[in-house]
């Protein structure tokens, strides 16, 4: 048999062509990438992180103007709001100055020391009023012997033993309170629903108006630099008051405004008591029985600028200190006070009288008016 050379050839054929490609792939040469080309395919990553900062940027951005417009809309409620109320910005009750915390004295010593130490400082008290120094012995003299009916040493006991709110910013005001009771005719009083109660005066005790309960749009001069329990209006006015003014009313040192007009009030209005209240700027003592004369001292204070004194038994000049200021003939200064009185009781100085001041009356008794016409300036029944 002859061998098989066309199979053997093939064979050949084939390992020398496979050899043949294996050779040029092995040394055929790279073509290089092209610089665009590596470009772009890197760049394709770059790409993605360049969109989703975009991204970022423009929702920034959509918060900023939302911010933006929210504000700008509170702005324009305001002014419209403003517009509403006309420009005109409400008025604000004074803001009382800061109020301690209650401070209480147990002790009845030590409100008996309290008490005393503020009627010998006032220069209307001072000397006058009789009070045991002893808690002991104001209890006794207030049980037994003429002193049982003295105004002062009833008001000192009742503020010292039988009291049960000890607080101690009101002890003074207390024992104040409960002389002009006792010294009045407490008991006959009209209106005296709360008194002597068992909590603070400014808590239903008729009549009183301390800053806590005073409604800032009637004066807003009232409670400047005043705390919620000062008591700065009294109104004991057509109460059935008898007797003579006590002098107490000058430990009431918050007193702005006192009304005791209608009374049975008798003796003469002290200017020691009403110019030792510091605060008082308004008296209403008219249609009383008061009597004496009027000490223009009565304004020492430096405060009063409304006394009614009508309607009583007063004699003597009129107090130049509620008459105009006149440097020379015809230059006078206004004084802003109102006042009135009985001209035909009283000697009306025509600097005071003869006036275009509406509140300043001149009153008389009867519709004869007399050769001196002018001085009486208007008529009250």
């Amino acid at each position: 048999n002859k061998p098989n050379h066309t199979f053997m050839s093939l064979n050949n054929q084939d390992d020398e062509a496979r050899d043949a490609v294996v050779d040029h792939l092995e040394t055929a040469p790279v073509e290089p990438m092209r610089n665009d080309e590596m470009h772009v395919a890197h760049a394709e990553p770059q790409k993605d992180d360049q969109e989703e900062y975009s991204d970022c940027w423009y929702i920034s951005m959509a918060c900023l103007c939302l911010v933006i417009g929210v504000v700008i809309i509170v702005v324009m409620l305001v002014v419209v709001k403003d517009d509403d109320d006309g420009g005109i910005e409400p008025t604000m009750p004074p803001t009382p100055a800061p109020t301690e915390p209650f401070a209480m004295v147990a002790d009845p010593q030590e409100r008996l020391n309290i008490l005393l130490s503020a009627v010998e400082k006032n220069p209307a008290t001072a000397g006058m009023y009789q009070i045991p120094a002893v808690a002991f012995e104001l209890k006794t003299a207030a049980a037994s012997g003429s002193s049982s009916s003295d105004p002062v040493v009833r008001a000192a006991d009742w503020v010292v033993h039988q009291d049960t709110y000890h607080v101690e910013r009101e002890i003074v005001q207390r024992f104040a309170l409960a002389n002009i009771y006792y010294s009045t005719g407490g008991d006959d009083w009209i209106n005296k629903e709360g008194w002597f109660g068992d909590s603070s005066y400014c808590n239903g005790w008729e009549g009183l108006t301390c800053c806590r309960s005073f409604y800032a749009e009637l004066d807003p001069h009232q409670c400047v630099d005043k705390e919620d329990h000062h008591l700065i209006v009294c109104d004991l006015a057509e109460n059935n008051l008898k007797g003579e003014i006590p002098a107490a009313f000058a430990l009431l040192e918050h007193i702005e405004v006192l009304w005791l007009e209608g009374n049975i009030l008798t003796g003469p209005l002290d200017p020691v008591v009403f110019g030792n209240m510091p605060a008082l700027d308004a008296l209403y003592v008219h249609r009383n029985s008061l009597s004496g004369g009027i000490n223009g001292t009565i304004r020492s204070n430096g405060k009063l600028d409304t006394l009614f004194a009508h309607g009583n038994d007063f004699t003597g000049d009129w107090p130049i200190e509620f008459c105009p200021f006149c440097r020379e003939a015809g230059v006078c200064e206004s004084i802003p006070v109102a006042y009135t009185l009985d001209c035909r009781q009283m000697d009306c100085p025509a600097l005071c009288c003869i006036s275009n001041e509406v509140r300043n009356h001149c009153y008389k008794e009867t519709e004869d008016v007399g050769g001196d016409g002018l001085r009486l300036l208007k008529e009250k029944v």
